[in-house]
C-alpha cells in the first residue's frame, strides 16, 4: 500500500530531544479465580439439570475476543457434558469477523489455541443462517444454522462494556446470541438499527430469540482489570435477562483505565480485535467509533499514535480510525477486506479510516510531538502503553511522573528508560 517513503516537511525536521520515560504502576482491584476448572465445575454441578444432557448435541459458542482462561473453561465444560452423555461441539459465533468467512473464523479461533485437535471436539463453522424470530417491526432475527439445528445451545462469552454504546446489556450473552450467532447476515441486519438504538435493540432481539430456542445453559465470564478471570457464572435460560445487567455492573467496576487526566501524546504499541472490538478500547481512551460519547470517559488526549497490530487480529485493524497518527508498516499489514467487512457490518465506518501515516515509529512519535500545542517537547505529557488491556505498568514522561505523585492509585517504580529506536526507526520495547 505504501511501498515508498513518504516525504514530509516538518519544522525542524524529525529531530528533537525526547524526554526520559519512567515506569508507573497503576493499581486496580485484583480479585481472581485461582482454579478455573474447579470453579466452572462447581458452577455446572450447581446450575445444570444433568438429566437433560444424555444424547443431546450441544453447540458451545466461542467468539472472536481474547478471553482469559477460556480454554480451561471449555475443556472442563466439554468434559462435563460428555460425562453425562452429551455430544458437545463448538460453533464460532462472531458475526462478520474473520472476513465473514467460515475459514476466517476458524483461523481466529486457532490463533487463541482453540482447535479440534487441542480440545478434542468438533468445530463446525458456517455462514449459513436460518430465520428464527422477528423484531416488533418485522425485521427478521437470524441464527447460525448449525447451532439452530442442535438440541441446545450453550452461550459462553465475556461480559464487558461495549465499545460503541451504553445500556443494561452491552457485550455479553445476549449480544453473543443475537449478533455473534447471527453470523454476517444477522449481525448486519441488527446493526442497521444503529448503535444509538442498541440499548433497546439488544434486549428486545435477545428476548425474542430466547422464546424460540433452547439454551441448555449460559456461561458468563468476567475479567478483572489485569485481564484475569475473576468470576464465572453458569446461568439458566430463564435467568439470563435478569442476571446479565448485574454481571455488566460488576465488569464495569473492574475494568482498567488510565488514571491520568491529561496527555499530550498517547503512544499505543498495539491494537487488535483480541484487545477490543475497536482495537483500542474506547472505555479507556474515551473515543468510540460510533460517535456516541455519552457514557465514555477517558483522559483529555492531544494526539494518539498507534504503532502496530497484534498478531491475533490477523490484519483486522478496525479502530485505527480513532488514532491520529500511525506507521507505514502497520498500514501495510492491514487486511483491508477483513477490516472493511467488520466496519461495514457494524456501521462504524470511522473506525476503518486511515490516520496520518509516517514512515516509521520514530517519525510517528516525533510528528505527534511537533504538531501538539507544545513549546518545550522535553516537558510534554507523554504516555506509552502496550495496549488498552494491560494498563497496570505504563511508561510516562517526567512531567506525568510528577502528576503521578498526586494520583492515589499510581506510583513510580523507579525504573526509567530512554526512547530507543533501531536503524529502521522502529521503537524498541521497554518491557
Amino acid at each position: 500500500m505504501f511501498d515508498e517513503a513518504i516525504p514530509v516537511t516538518l519544522d525542524g525536521g524529525f529531530e528533537c530531544n525526547l524526554p526520559q520515560m519512567f515506569q508507573v504502576k497503576q493499581h486496580f482491584s485484583r480479585n481472581k479465580i485461582i482454579d478455573i476448572k474447579k470453579t466452572i465445575r462447581a458452577q455446572l454441578d450447581m446450575r445444570t439439570d444433568t438429566k437433560k444432557l444424555a444424547g443431546k448435541r450441544l453447540a458451545i459458542t466461542v467468539g472472536s475476543r481474547g478471553i482469559s482462561g477460556l480454554i480451561p473453561v471449555l475443556e472442563e465444560t466439554i468434559k462435563y457434558l460428555r460425562s453425562y452423555g452429551a455430544e458437545p461441539f463448538i460453533v464460532p459465533s462472531m458475526g462478520s469477523h474473520g472476513s465473514a468467512k467460515s475459514e476466517g473464523q476458524l483461523q481466529i479461533l486457532a490463533g487463541y489455541g482453540i482447535t479440534e485437535e487441542a480440545l478434542n471436539v468438533p468445530i463446525l463453522s458456517s455462514m449459513d443462517v436460518v430465520e428464527v424470530a422477528k423484531m416488533p417491526d418485522g425485521i427478521p432475527l437470524y441464527l447460525d444454522r448449525i447451532a439452530a439445528e442442535a438440541d441446545g445451545i450453550i452461550l459462553c462469552n465475556k461480559i464487558k462494556p461495549h465499545a460503541d454504546f451504553k445500556g443494561n446489556f452491552e457485550s455479553g450473552l445476549l449480544k453473543m446470541l443475537c449478533i455473534g450467532l447471527g453470523n454476517h447476515m444477522g449481525a448486519s441486519t441488527l446493526h442497521r438499527y444503529g448503535f444509538h438504538n442498541f440499548h433497546t435493540v439488544i434486549p428486545e432481539a435477545g428476548a425474542r430469540l430466547l422464546e424460540k430456542i433452547t439454551i441448555t445453559f449460559a456461561i458468563a465470564l468476567i475479567e478483572n482489570a489485569y485481564d484475569e478471570l475473576m468470576d464465572i457464572e453458569v446461568v439458566e435460560q430463564s435467568e439470563i435477562l435478569k442476571a446479565e445487567p448485574n454481571y455488566l455492573k460488576k465488569s464495569k467496576n473492574n475494568i482498567a483505565s488510565i488514571l491520568f487526566p491529561e496527555i499530550d501524546v498517547l503512544i499505543i504499541q498495539e491494537i487488535g480485535k483480541n484487545i477490543s472490538g475497536e482495537g483500542m478500547d474506547p472505555n479507556v481512551t474515551g473515543r468510540p467509533g460510533s460517535g456516541l460519547n455519552k457514557g465514555f470517559f477517558g483522559p483529555a488526549i492531544g494526539h494518539t499514535v498507534v504503532l502496530e497490530l497484534s498478531p491475533s487480529t490477523h490484519g483486522n485493524g478496525v479502530g485505527i480510525g480513532m488514532a491520529d497518527i500511525t506507521t507505514r508498516s502497520l498500514v501495510n499489514s492491514l487486511d483491508l477486506g477483513a477490516m472493511y467487512t467488520n466496519a461495514a457490518t457494524a456501521g462504524t465506518l470511522a473506525t476503518a479510516k486511515i490516520p496520518m501515516v509516517m514512515n516509521n515509529d520514530r517519525e510517528a512519535i516525533m510528528f505527534a510531538l511537533k504538531t501538539a500545542p507544545l513549546h518545550n517537547i522535553e516537558k510534554a505529557k507523554i504516555m506509552w502503553i502496550k495496549n488498552t488491556l494491560e494498563l497496570d505498568h505504563i511508561m510516562v514522561s517526567e512531567t506525568l511522573k510528577e502528576v503521578s505523585k498526586k494520583i492515589k492509585n499510581a506510583n513510580c517504580t523507579g525504573i526509567s528508560s530512554q526512547f530507543k529506536f533501531d536503524s529502521d526507526g522502529k521503537l524498541r520495547p521497554w518491557l
